[in-house]
């Protein structure tokens, strides 16, 4: 079964590349998103990096390496979900199949845990309570419990839940139930300690993006143009959106009572979180992969037509813009009225949002991973800012 189904995957993935207008495929290139820790920044780089970068200047901590992988898996050197952080050590989904933990300080190489040797990651780690979540391309989550002592940390197998597809989304968590998403069509919910499943309901399409839990319902969209809302406790439908022309593949964000998606259609809806009712759109010029961020009463959202938009939450009202050159599919991550996102140029780009929407640079250059190799300075001295 899974041959078939990592044979569907891989069309599935070929068919998004395609969406997104790119015509290399023969190695993967990463969109992780950007996480806030501390004064410091973690991410993976298209190239390949784990890195972490002072969040006020964007230059790096310690001089970034490159992802450990085998020499045959040297085309799968990239993470796409967002790392994760515990006890000074981040962990980062490779899509080799494998979890690297480095020491946020030093960029040492704690250790290196083998999800699957034949399946790739496509999602990121979650981290609750010393327990890691990770889902993987052989259609199983596991549940690790993480023993942290002297700078070291040790992966101890606790459970695993075997779905009918692949996993690509990262999971989400609510009390004592964790949900997740397959490419098998269903959303599944467990108890978060002992794997038991609790309930599956099934989409009309396979499902990538990562569940959004609020108030007792789990949100998330489909590969079939649907976005669902489900019943956290019993997995009963309450409602749907149909309006979506394209797939889902980020994840929505809430603010109050309003809950807000990005579909590959180029558009970003704004629903009502009870009813599902629209309450307005936004369309861009290109799709739209990752997650918006949530700037105090704007939305910040990024499109593969180059564009950052800065708009007003609550009518949809596009503020201001940046066209930064290149696409952008990682997700916006906001700190306050900072955001951080990477684009394809191979940059990591950070922007101070003013209160009425204007968003400036706030680094003296973004940071170009791609210059790393050749040993040449990551932010350079010349460069004219596109904000």
């Amino acid at each position: 079964m899974f041959s078939r189904n990592k044979k569907i995957s891989v069309c599935l993935l070929l068919l998004l590349i395609t969406i997104l207008g790119c015509s290399r495929i023969s190695s993967a290139q990463g969109w992780s998103g950007v996480l806030v820790d501390d004064n410091r920044l973690i991410l993976a780089s298209m190239d390949g990096h784990i890195m972490v970068l002072d969040k006020n200047t964007g230059k790096h901590i310690w001089k970034p390496d490159l992802m450990r992988v085998n020499e045959e898996d040297e085309n799968k050197r990239a993470a796409y979900g967002l790392p994760a952080v515990s006890n000074g050590i981040a962990f980062v989904g490779v899509y080799d199949g494998k979890i690297q933990a480095i020491e946020v300080d030093t960029g040492r190489i704690v250790e290196t845990e083998v999800v699957s040797d034949d399946f790739e990651i496509v999602g990121g780690p979650l981290i609750h309570e010393n327990k890691l979540y990770i889902g993987s391309g052989d259609g199983i989550l596991r549940s690790y419990d993480l023993d942290f002592s002297n700078r070291q940390v040790t992966f101890i197998d606790d459970w695993s839940y075997e779905a009918d597809g692949e996993i690509w989304s990262t999971p989400a968590i609510h009390d004592d139930t964790i949900i997740f998403t397959s490419l098998d069509h269903h959303v599944y919910a467990l108890n978060k300690d002992t794997g038991e499943l609790l309930w599956k309901t099934k989409t009309g399409g396979a499902i990538a993006a990562t569940p959004v839990i609020k108030e007792g319902t789990v949100f998330v969209g489909s590969f079939d143009g649907v976005f669902y809302a489900f019943d956290l406790d019993t997995g009963d439908e309450e409602w749907i959106f149909e309006k979506s022309s394209n797939w889902y593949w980020g994840g929505a964000v809430i603010k109050d009572r309003t809950i807000y998606i990005p579909s590959l259609d180029g558009k970003l809806y704004a629903l009502d979180i009870r009813s599902g009712k629209k309450e307005w759109e936004l369309e861009t010029n290109g799709a739209i992969v990752g997650s918006p961020a949530i700037v105090s009463d704007m939305i910040a959202v990024g499109s593969s037509d180059g564009e950052i938009r800065i708009a007003e939450a609550s009518s949809g009202e596009v503020l201001a813009s940046c066209d930064v050159g290149k696409s952008i599919q990682s997700s916006i991550t906001s700190d306050g009225f900072e955001i951080y996102f990477s684009v394809r140029d191979h940059s990591v780009r950070a922007l101070t949002v003013k209160a009425n929407g204007n968003p400036d640079e706030k680094w003296d250059a973004p940071y170009f991973s791609n210059l790393l190799k050749d040993d040449k300075n990551p932010q350079p001295s010349d460069w004219s800012p596109d904000c």
